[in-house]
């Protein structure tokens, strides 16, 4: 069976010559076990080796188990696993996908601009953005909400963390 840990922690960065800032963060990690408890223990082991062989947990003490899936099938059409919701605007972050798995297990893929700006930067653009119009209960029984694709297409691309190996 497969599992599906989701995982939290929260830290106090600890750089030199300036004030400590809190951080906070999530992750997922996947494993094959025969039960939940094998799964747990997977978990455990996986979470350690990577504090211990990576600095991007070098300042977090605790990380907490939100939730644990066992996935007994993928419906046709897919599930969402894990949703997290953070009140106040996001005052930005730093992410990476699969940032120790060799590519034989999984390949992360994203979406690039088509041009960056001339600092090699971009602004973030929505992979989805959901149309907003009032509707009645009877139009809402009628139709599915509208998506429209993002305003400007993107290329899917190979996570660079993802071929690292």
């Amino acid at each position: 069976m497969i599992y599906i840990g989701h995982f939290s922690f929260s830290f106090e960065s600890k750089p030199r010559r300036k004030t400590p800032q809190p951080w906070h963060g999530y992750f997922t990690a996947v494993v094959e076990a025969a039960t939940v408890a094998a799964a747990l223990k997977k978990l455990e082991t996986l979470v350690i080796t990577s504090v211990e062989s990576s600095e991007l947990f070098s300042d977090v003490s605790e990380i907490f188990l939100e939730s644990c899936v066992e996935l007994k099938s993928v419906p046709r059409g897919g599930f969402l696993a894990h949703v997290a919701l953070e009140e106040g605007e996001s005052l930005g972050s730093i992410s990476t996908t699969l940032p120790t798995v060799n590519r034989k297990y999984a390949t992360s893929y994203h979406l690039e601009p088509e041009s960056p700006d001339e600092d090699g930067g971009f602004d973030a653009e929505p992979f989805i953005v959901l149309a907003k119009t009032k509707k009645t209960k009877a139009e809402k029984a009628d139709k599915p909400a509208k998506a429209t694709k993002p305003a400007k297409p993107a290329k899917a691309a190979k996570s660079k963390a993802s071929e690292a190996k």
